[in-house]
């Protein structure tokens, strides 16, 4: 029994290492990994990286684990229910907090969505399950505007979004939350509007 619980310990601990190795080479080469790099990276052979991880869609599931365990609260937070302008620009806050701390493992799931299936459909998951959550967050401000108002909240919420105003315009978090919040106060003000008129 003694030999068994080491030689599990042992393989826990070279798949550890494999899976280390990943997510070094994302977060500091930012590259996706592959077999070649995991073999330079660990020292171990190609056959013994496969044993652990037969493919690389194998190993995004256990990242994915990773990222889940550590930013799953963040990811999952909404802001407490209360007047539609508030809410919203709680919700951004809410968001650049998930994006600022999840940022590696976002941009390797970036990359890695474009070839891998787990990678892609987990994205799509957290997306629905997300507009699931704007929805019933939303629906009680918008009166029948409910599908419009969360394709823009949704839009400028989202994680592109964000890698954009950060990556490409170069803005910092807080100019970059700035901006989300003055946009979003607009959709507010047409939805508020709206109500008032009907």
């Amino acid at each position: 029994m003694g030999i068994n619980r080491h030689k599990t310990r042992l393989e826990n601990s070279v798949r550890t290492s494999i899976r280390d190795a990943a997510l070094c080479l994302a977060a500091r080469d930012r590259v996706i990994p592959t077999l070649e790099t995991l073999v330079q990276e660990t020292g171990l052979s190609a056959a013994e990286i496969e044993a652990h991880f037969p493919s690389m869609d194998d190993m995004a599931i256990e990242i994915r684990k990773i990222a889940e365990d550590l930013f799953g609260d963040l990811e999952d937070a909404m802001p407490a229910n209360g007047a539609l302008i508030p809410m919203l620009e709680e919700l951004v806050v809410l968001r650049a907090r998930y994006y600022e701390a999840a940022a590696d493992f976002k941009h390797l799931g970036d990359a890695g969505g474009r070839f891998l299936p787990s990678v892609a459909t987990s994205q799509a998951i957290r997306a629905a399950r997300y507009r699931t959550r704007l929805t019933e967050m939303l629906e009680p401000h918008c009166l029948g505007k409910t599908v419009d108002v969360v394709a823009k909240v949704e839009m400028m919420t989202s994680w592109d979004t964000w890698r954009h105003l950060r990556g490409v315009q170069r803005l910092s978090a807080d100019q970059a939350i700035d901006l989300l919040k003055s946009v979003l106060t607009a959709v507010a003000s047409q939805v508020n509007r709206h109500v008032l008129a009907e």
